[in-house]
C-alpha cells in the first residue's frame, strides 16, 4: 500500500539524513533518498530508501529517476526536497516538470531572485534597520582584472569573497577553490577572481567586508514561512564551532541551540518585507565592535545543520507538510529548548571557546542534557552507521587541527 506521504531527497550529506530522520520522526514514514551512489551519513539505514544512479548522474539522468520514482504513487505527490544550490537551479529550470508530479517546497522563482538580488536585499535591510556588511558584487565573466580595483575601491579590508550564488560554483574545481575565502589585501582579492574567472565561472562574486570574531559570534536562524505568508517554524542558535575545511566554511559543526526572539523577530521582518516563502536559513554574526548582529546571508534552503531545530523542540517538515500536503494552517512551532547540537565531538569544545562565561554556559547545558548528533537515532541504530559515526568524527577532529588548530580572531 502506498504511504500517503512520500518524502524524496536529493543528497548524501547530514542534511539529507537529518530531514529524513524528521520525516520518520513526525510520521513514521521512510524517505526515498536520489544520490549518485552510497556514502556514510545515508548507509545501512532503516529509515531511508536509497536510489543510486551512478556516479557523473547528469540532470537527464536524475529527471528520469525522479520520473521512475513519482509513477510509483499514482494518485499522490510525493514531496521533493533539495538542500544544495546546484539543485535549487534544477529545480528553477524545471519547476513546471517537477510540480506536476511532486510537491515542491523550494521557494517560488521570485522569491530566491530578491533575496539573492545584493540591490533590493540591501534596500530591504536598510528599510527595516537592520545592519550588513558593505560588499561589491563583481560580475566575473563581464568584467576583467583591469576594472576590478575600482569596483572594489570603497571597500575596507580585511574581505570576504564568495560565490552572490552558488549553484554553478559548487561543481566547479580548479586549484586552490574554497567555499569561502578571506582576503587581507586588494591583490588577495585579485588573485581570487582571476582563478575564478580562469575556471569558467559565469556567476557574480561578493566581496563583502568582514565581520570580525570567531566561531561563536556567528548566529544562525532557520525558519518556514507558510503558503499564507505566516511563519510557521523559527529556531535560532549560537556556533560554538564551524568546519574549517575549504569545500565546508561557513557550515556549523556545533551549535548551541538558543532561541533569540529578537533575533528571530529582525529575520520574520526581513523575510515578511520580501514577501518570502518557504524554508529560509539566515546566517547573521554579531559585530564585537558595536555588539549589533549583521546579516550576512539568506538561503532559500531548510539548511544543512537543520537537524539543531529538533534539538530545540521544533520538526521542520512538520510545518511544511501540514501547509502543502494538507493545505492546512498550522500553530508556529518554535525551537525553545535548549541543547547542543554536534557533528564534531563536543570534547573539542575547551580548545576554541576562549570566553570563561560562555565555556561555563556550555557546560551547564550538557550536564543538562546531553548533546545530539543527527546521525545517533535510536530507531535506526546500525553497528556500521555507529562506525561511520565514530570515524568520521576522529576524521573531523583531524581536519580541524589541520585546518584551524587554534581560534582566531576573524574565525579564518
Amino acid at each position: 500500500m502506498t504511504s500517503p506521504l512520500t518524502p524524496v531527497i536529493l543528497g548524501t550529506d547530514i542534511g539529507v539524513y537529518s530531514m529524513a530522520r524528521s520525516f520518520h520522526e513526525a510520521y513514521g514514514v521512510r524517505s526515498t533518498v536520489v544520490s549518485e551512489g552510497p556514502r556514510g551519513p545515508i548507509d545501512h539505514s532503516a529509515i531511508i530508501e536509497n536510489v543510486y544512479m551512478g556516479a557523473g548522474a547528469d540532470d537527464d539522468r536524475l529527471l528520469a529517476t525522479l520520473d521512475t520514482i513519482a509513477a510509483r504513487h499514482p494518485g499522490t505527490k510525493p514531496v521533493l526536497m533539495v538542500n544544495v544550490e546546484h539543485h535549487i537551479d534544477l529545480v528553477r529550470r524545471e519547476r513546471a516538470w517537477l510540480e506536476d508530479r511532486f510537491v515542491v517546497p523550494t521557494p517560488p522563482d521570485a522569491v530566491i531572485e530578491r533575496v539573492g538580488d545584493k540591490g533590493v536585499l540591501d534596500r530591504v535591510l536598510r528599510a527595516e534597520g537592520v545592519a550588513s556588511p558593505a560588499h561589491v558584487a563583481v560580475d566575473v565573466p563581464a568584467t576583467d582584472r583591469g576594472a576590478w580595483p575600482a569596483l572594489l575601491a570603497e571597500l575596507a579590508f580585511p574581505v570576504v569573497v564568495k560565490p552572490a550564488t552558488s549553484g554553478e560554483y559548487e561543481v566547479l574545481q580548479f586549484p586552490g577553490r574554497k567555499k569561502v575565502y578571506a582576503a587581507h589585501t586588494l591583490a588577495e582579492v585579485l588573485d581570487i577572481l582571476a582563478a575564478v574567472k580562469q575556471a569558467g565561472f559565469g556567476g557574480e562574486m561578493l566581496v563583502q567586508e568582514l565581520v570580525p570574531g570567531d566561531d561563536t559570534y556567528n548566529r544562525v536562524v532557520n525558519a518556514y514561512v507558510d503558503s499564507r505568508g505566516q511563519m510557521t517554524m523559527a529556531a535560532s542558535g549560537q556556533v560554538l564551532l564551524g568546519l574549517h575545511q575549504p569545500a565546508f566554511l561557513g557550515n556549523a559543526a556545533i551549535t548551541l541551540v538558543e532561541y533569540d526572539a529578537e533575533l528571530v523577530e529582525t529575520v520574520r521582518r526581513v523575510l515578511a518585507a520580501v514577501d518570502y516563502r518557504g524554508y529560509a536559513s539566515v546566517d547573521l554574526k554579531i559585530d564585537p565592535r558595536d555588539g549589533v548582529p549583521r546579516l550576512l546571508d539568506i538561503n532559500p534552503r531548510i539548511g544543512r545543520s537543520n537537524y539543531y531545530i529538533n534539538v530545540g523542540g521544533a520538526n521542520p517538515v512538520r510545518v511544511m507538510v501540514e501547509d502543502l500536503v494538507h493545505g492546512r494552517a498550522h500553530a508556529p512551532e518554535l525551537a525553545t529548548e535548549t541543547g547542543v547540537f554536534h557533528y564534531l565531538p563536543t570534547a573539542v569544545l575547551p580548545r576554541y571557546l576562549t570566553d570563561p562565561a560562555l565555556q561555563a554556559k556550555v557546560r551547564g547545558v550538557l550536564r543538562r542534557r546531553r548533546a545530539v548528533h543527527p546521525l545517533a537515532y535510536a530507531a535506526d541504530r546500525n553497528p556500521r552507521r555507529s562506525l561511520y559515526r565514530l570515524l568520521n568524527g576522529i576524521n573531523q577532529v583531524r581536519a580541524l587541527r589541520t585546518y584551524y588548530p587554534r581560534p582566531t580572531a576573524t574565525g579564518f
